[in-house]
């Protein structure tokens, strides 16, 4: 019997748009399973959330408006409820699993290592799609940023945590233009040059395919790839907290909407018609 392909990942930047039909390619892209399979449903996972009613009230509106009918909410507010059996039953039968914004903290702890989160990796091994946005797209990946200074070069207060590891060798940082990451992310790459930093602006995602090796990009803003293989020198290591964090020869990848980039190869994928 052939093995099922494993679900696709969809990583949203945050504040993607929900009301234009014409502007809302982001979540018509996370709906598109589950509106392609006969009695498809999106489980939506509030847990990241300190006001989880109004937010999946949001996103019922949202994706009822593309055509959904079958759209089930999943709150967790502590570890026992990770463990209930009828919280792990909401979830037969999804075709698509939506994290939503919050404290990123709040899903690895409230969730890892829990029956609910091994039934959410198994279906998506089987198949099912995995969407985060905001605080769900910065939990996807392998080291998770869960803190740091914005608009500032040094590393006063950066850190990190394990996330839920389903995008190996890679950190996630969402809001990113918008809230002046771009310094934090590189201090992330400059502790483990092993993992590639991925920024994503507001209104903007990357859809991950091909067997995890590739991600396209989706909406209106850029995603910022930090390769720092090449890293020559930084003065990380020197503990000068509030002094600027010198980096030497890290590779900066500017993507735009349908840009691709390949995880594997560590480049980004240029179209044919464009190849010298």
């Amino acid at each position: 019997m052939k093995k099922k392909r494993r679900g696709e990942l969809l990583v949203i930047g945050g504040s993607e748009k929900k009301e234009s039909d014409e502007e809302k390619a982001i979540l018509r892209q996370a709906a598109k399973k589950a509106l392609e399979e006969e009695g498809g449903r999106i489980v939506v996972l509030t847990v990241a959330s300190l006001e989880p009613e109004p937010l999946a009230e949001i996103y019922h509106k949202a994706f009822s408006r593309l055509g959904v009918r079958h759209m089930e909410v999943v709150d967790i507010r502590n570890r026992e409820q990770a463990y209930a059996p009828a919280n792990v039953e909401k979830l037969a039968g999804a075709s698509v699993l939506f994290f939503t914004g919050g404290d990123q903290l709040r899903i690895t702890s409230q969730m890892g290592g829990s029956p609910l989160l091994e039934r959410i990796f198994a279906l998506h091994e089987e198949g099912a799609a995995i969407v985060g946005t905001s605080a769900g797209a910065a939990a996807m990946s392998e080291t998770m940023l869960i803190g740091g200074p914005t608009n500032r070069s040094c590393l006063s207060t950066l850190a990190m945590a394990p996330g839920l590891g389903l995008l190996k060798g890679v950190i996630v940082d969402s809001h990113f233009t918008e809230r002046g990451r771009f310094a934090r992310l590189m201090g992330a790459v400059a502790q483990n040059p092993h993992n590639l930093g991925i920024g994503i602006d507001e209104d903007t995602a990357f859809l991950v395919t091909n067997d995890d090796e590739e991600l396209t990009v989706l909406g209106s803003g850029a995603v910022y790839v930090i390769d720092g293989r090449g890293i020559r020198f930084t003065s990380l290591s020197e503990r000068h907290p509030e002094r600027i964090l010198t980096v030497h020869d890290a590779r900066v990848h500017v993507l735009g909407r349908g840009d691709r980039y390949s995880l594997k190869e560590r480049r980004p994928i240029v179209p044919s018609t464009e190849r010298v």
